[in-house]
């Protein structure tokens, strides 16, 4: 049996700390810290955030580029206005280390709250490790979808006390209470806890039912961290959880292996859907308190409806009209649900095509979905002058070059309104079944990690093709997609990571904001 460390004590005296290590400037208030801080403020808890965001040193932390601004370097998403950014309230900072250590110092924190994706654990690490040893007086929990699906891994670093896998809600709740009181805290579902030189591992509770979820709670955020860009101008924006889990089995997400676990540790269903009611509820408070003028629909296919429940979505929406942004599959779009959507005001919609070779869609990522429905999808889209983009993903395993080029030839395709969005790196994420594959193939080994510092590079070994060439045909990818082929040559230049390749990147990405962005900025007027 482990108790807690803690000696009895009410939770207004007890401190949680709430660490967001985020991704740089990737600015949108999470879900998950919303949620928990309104979950731990009901019990009565002292709160406390260290949000990563805005901090624009790297001084030995693994922090890597600006995700904006690389993004924008390579023409995936629209220019900005940095100074109209900053004069919302967003500041970028410098000095996280020394600001970290001086939040432990100042806020004294019983519990430090961490949640962590794959991409940013190394990031937590490194300012949990910049805290002098004598100032640790505290626990960690780290818990997300990584601590969720490598647990093992995560517990055993000296840094990490408890992992919570799966939803948090009632879990991190239950912790928090367990430690407050001196109770008893190895027993608690859905952890994983290290202490008297035990692990101990337990197995996961039911879904939740997430019509009870607590509205998020984003006061301990700057305000200036409502803001964020997108298609070129800055939103006062929020995020909007309409379901949670994803009903397809793409073998690049994560998201499919939810409903496998949880079916298998609990017999539930992950993938649930909020009641209409609930929503309602939900959409009206966040418009009263934060005025937003971009909703993000934060859902893995915000589609994933039936006709019904779409009638539903779009008459409730239909009385607040905000502009908004989500993600779908093709095969989810038709006229019937494009009229909707218009009638909704939608901004944007991002489509999955992921890889344009049918053969590798339907073998490696577990997508069925037909060329000519795809197509059919981005024309239904441009009939109706939507912004939208094809989201795609290189370096997979064992893509060539030759398959790359199937991609960009098969988003040559679409309508010329499509937006040059680029290409995503394959990271292997673990919960992935594309992980385990390029494991047994030998092209990462099992122990490592998607960090920061290569989400611009392969992390994959191939024979087929060099991390360097996937890494030339990602920045250039807007490129190829958009310029007629005879300026390909060229392009091929840009891939190049040298003077001669730079310079030529900087040519053409001058030339293509000004012949391939104009449709963009008249979708924009649209919804202003």
């Amino acid at each position: 049996m482990l108790k807690s460390q803690f000696s009895q004590r009410d939770p207004k005296d007890f401190k949680i700390l709430i660490f967001y290590p985020n991704l740089h400037m990737s600015a949108l208030m999470p879900q998950s810290v919303g949620i928990f801080t309104a979950l731990l403020k009901r019990e009565g808890y002292q709160l406390d955030l260290f949000d990563c965001t805005y901090y624009e040193d790297i001084d030995s932390l693994t922090l890597g580029k600006n995700t904006n601004d690389e993004k924008v370097e390579n023409r995936n998403v629209h220019k900005y206005d940095n100074k109209e950014w900053h004069e919302k309230g967003v500041k970028p900072k410098r000095g996280i280390v020394e600001d970290f250590k001086k939040k432990i110092a100042t806020f004294q924190p019983d519990l430090i709250l961490v949640s962590v994706l794959e991409s940013t654990y190394y990031l937590a690490l490194d300012l949990l490790k910049s805290v002098p040893e004598n100032q640790r007086n505290y626990k960690t929990l780290f818990g997300g979808v990584f601590a969720t699906y490598a647990a093992d891994k995560v517990i055993k670093n000296e840094l990490v006390d408890y992992v919570c896998r799966g939803e948090g809600e009632g879990a991190v709740v239950e912790m928090a209470n367990a430690l407050c009181a001196g109770g008893r805290i190895d027993q608690i579902k859905n952890f994983t806890i290290k202490g008297n030189g035990n692990i101990y591992k337990n197995g996961m509770r039911p879904p939740i039912d997430i019509d009870t979820v607590p509205i998020p709670d984003w006061d301990l955020f700057e305000e200036g961290s409502l803001y964020r860009p997108m298609q070129g101008k800055i939103w006062r924006a929020v995020g909007f959880e309409t379901q949670r889990g994803c009903p397809y089995t793409c073998t690049f997400c994560n998201s499919p292996s939810n409903n496998v676990e949880y079916k298998s540790e609990t017999g539930g269903k992950f993938h649930r859907k909020k009641s209409i009611e609930r929503m309602k509820k939900e959409l009206d408070f966040l418009v009263k308190k934060y005025d937003p003028n971009l909703i993000y629909f934060v859902v893995d296919t915000f589609l994933a409806m039936s006709n019904r429940e779409f009638d539903e979505m779009k008459e409730l929406y239909s009385d607040y009209k905000i502009p908004f942004w989500m993600n779908t599959r093709a095969e989810t779009i038709n006229e019937y649900r494009a009229a909707g959507l218009e009638e909704m005001n939608m901004l944007r919609m991002n489509i999955g095509i992921e890889h344009g070779n049918y053969d590798y869609r339907r073998k490696y990522l577990k997508r069925n979905v037909k060329d000519e429905v795809q197509i059919r999808a981005f024309e239904i889209a441009a009939e109706h002058k939507y912004a939208s983009c094809a989201n795609s993903i290189i370096g997979m395993p064992d893509e060539t070059r030759e398959l790359i080029f199937d991609t960009i030839n098969f988003v040559r395709k679409l309508p010329d309104t499509i937006d040059a969005t680029g290409a995503f790196i394959f990271a292997p994420y673990h919960g992935t079944p594309l992980r385990t594959l390029a494991i047994e193939k030998g092209y990462i080994k099992e122990d490592e990690i998607c960090s920061l510092s290569n989400t611009s590079a392969s992390m994959l070994n191939m024979p087929t093709i060099s991390k360097e060439e996937i890494s030339g045909l990602a920045k250039v990818f807007s490129l190829y997609i958009k310029f007629p082929k005879e300026r390909w040559p060229e392009i091929k230049i840009a891939e190049k990571d040298d003077d001669e390749g730079n310079k030529m990147m900087t040519k053409l990405g001058k030339e293509f904001d000004k012949t391939y962005r104009q449709f963009s900025a008249t979708a924009l007027d649209l919804h202003d």
